[in-house]
This record gives C-alpha cells, sequence and structure tokens, in this order.
C-alpha cells in the first residue's frame, strides 16, 4: 500500500496535462501560431473531405471509454479493477502504454495512480520521447511554467518523428510528465521530461502510435 502511495504522489503534473487538453490543443501549446502553419494545414485537409479507409482505422484504433461512476473509489476498490502493473511515472520507457486511474485516498482527496500496460490492450496513453533538462546539477528549480515551455517545443519537435502525420492534422494530442520542486531539487535531482500522445477526445487507444499516421 505504501508502495501504491508513492506512486501516485507524483501524478498531479500529468492530471492537470489531461485535463488542459480538453479545454483546447492551440490554447495550450501555442503552437500553431507560432509557426504559423495551422491554417494551411487545415484548409488542406478540409478540402480532401471526410470518409474512406481512414475513418475505418479510427475506429479500430479509438474506442469510448467505459462510463464512470458518479462516485470516485476508493484506494481499496481501485486496486481490483485498475488493469496493468503499477508504476512510477518516471519510470515509463519510450514506446510504453500506460492508463491513468483517479481515485480518493485516505484522506478522501483525489489521487492518480499510473499503470504500464500492453499496447494491444486498451489504453489511455503512450510514452514516445524522453528528455533530459538541461539544467545543471544544483540548478535552483526554474517554475513549473519554465519546465513546461522547455518540455512542450521538444515533444512538439519529436511528434512527427513518432507519429508520422503533423500535430496540427492528428487525431492525438501531447502531454509531458515533468520534475516537480521535489523531484528537481531531491536526491536524484530528476531533469527528466517524458512527451507522451493520447486522444484529445479522451478516447482509449488500441495499438501502438508509433508511425500511425493518425
Amino acid at each position: 500500500m505504501a508502495e501504491l502511495q508513492r506512486t501516485v504522489a507524483r501524478w498531479g503534473l500529468m492530471a492537470r496535462r489531461g485535463r488542459a487538453a480538453r479545454r483546447g490543443r492551440a490554447a495550450r501549446w501555442g503552437l500553431m501560431a507560432r509557426w504559423g502553419l495551422a491554417l494551411v494545414v487545415l484548409a488542406a485537409f478540409s478540402a480532401c473531405g471526410g470518409g474512406g479507409p481512414e475513418d475505418s482505422l479510427l475506429d479500430d484504433v479509438f474506442v469510448a471509454p467505459t462510463a464512470e461512476p458518479d462516485l470516485l473509489p476508493t484506494e481499496e476498490d481501485l486496486r481490483d479493477r485498475f488493469e496493468g502493473t503499477v508504476t512510477e511515472p518516471f519510470d515509463l520507457l519510450v514506446g510504453t502504454c500506460f492508463n491513468q486511474y483517479t481515485y480518493l485516498d485516505r484522506n478522501d482527496l483525489p489521487a492518480q495512480l499510473t499503470t504500464a500496460i500492453g499496447c494491444t490492450r486498451p489504453h489511455n496513453a503512450q510514452v514516445y520521447a524522453i528528455l533530459i533538462h538541461d539544467a545543471p546539477r544544483g540548478a535552483p528549480y526554474p517554475g513549473e511554467e519554465a519546465v513546461d515551455s522547455w518540455g512542450q517545443s521538444r515533444c512538439y519537435e519529436q511528434f512527427v518523428p513518432f507519429v508520422g502525420l503533423a500535430y496540427e492534422l492528428s487525431q492525438l494530442d501531447i502531454g509531458m510528465i515533468t520534475p516537480s520542486r521535489t523531484d528537481w531539487e531531491g536526491n536524484e535531482q530528476r531533469r527528466r521530461i517524458s512527451c507522451y500522445v493520447h486522444s484529445y477526445q479522451g478516447l482509449l487507444i488500441i495499438g501502438t502510435m508509433e508511425d500511425i499516421g493518425l
């Protein structure tokens, strides 16, 4: 039980990324305006029309999650429900698919649990790149906003090589696992930032997203 509690302690930033994605991809990343690409690629996409094989592929890749109960499960309830192997978010490797679960801890506060799972099974997200912040050991924590800014542009750059399609045209959104102040200043002085993809519509994913072109 103590191990599970340690696992969820570092999940706060990741959970916020997931919620932010649903409030708008362009607003969160600010990348469309920066590169001046969105209007061009979206116009080209619209001109191509819909339907066809891509729609069938979308149906094979994305599935709606099971409706969640109105009340969050307790920690004990969740232990009987989650799929995959409980893991530290920072231990996820490139290519690893994973799930995230929200539950009420012993103080009745929302907490998060991460599990690694085979990509052929429905999952929330997949790690596609791992970055190491270039701040030297001993450097003071630059703040959440600065860490996010450093990671966002680099996660964006790694999106196309993994997915095989421009971010602005993709069905996928970008999330990050970033070090907190405690992670940064602790004994391990973590500088690792993990980039992951997930459905911007909040759907579950089946299969790896490497070279998926969606």
